[in-house]
């Protein structure tokens, strides 16, 4: 912040003329004077102030606009992503019919052998006498 010029002995000279004690008139230009040399902001300073919001809010906008922008091109390598998994799916899934089937064949053909093997085995037996 820039500093302000401040005129005391003008200020003590309009508290005297005010009707106030040269001494309390000294304090409170010396307490006037500590205050604005402190804390006080001038035009110059507010100005540097708001320039530098308006330059936050354009960084902020462009941001903004960078974040859509990616989470657009996400949402198409996702959706993308998506139908490739999709499409494999379903294939995992024809492949997987396709062995159950045959896995089922498979089993039946065992299932009548032994059946045909049993009563093979049965019938020599009663053949047999036995």
């Amino acid at each position: 912040m820039t500093t302000m010029t401040f005129d005391r002995l003008a200020y003590i000279d309009r508290l005297k003329a005010a009707g106030v004690t040269e001494p309390q008139a000294r304090a409170m230009a010396d307490g006037l004077d500590q205050a604005l040399r402190e804390e006080v902001a001038t035009k110059s300073d507010v100005a540097v102030l708001k320039s530098d919001i308006v330059a936050v809010r354009n960084e902020i906008d462009l941001l903004r606009i960078e974040v859509k922008n990616d989470l657009a091109t996400l949402r198409g390598e996702f959706k993308n992503d998506l139908g490739a998994l999709k499409a494999e799916m379903g294939g995992l899934r024809g492949e997987l019919l396709a062995a159950m089937k045959a896995a089922k064949i498979d089993f039946l053909k065992w299932v009548v052998m032994l059946i045909v093997g049993q009563t093979a085995v049965f019938t020599a037996l009663k053949l047999l006498g036995r």
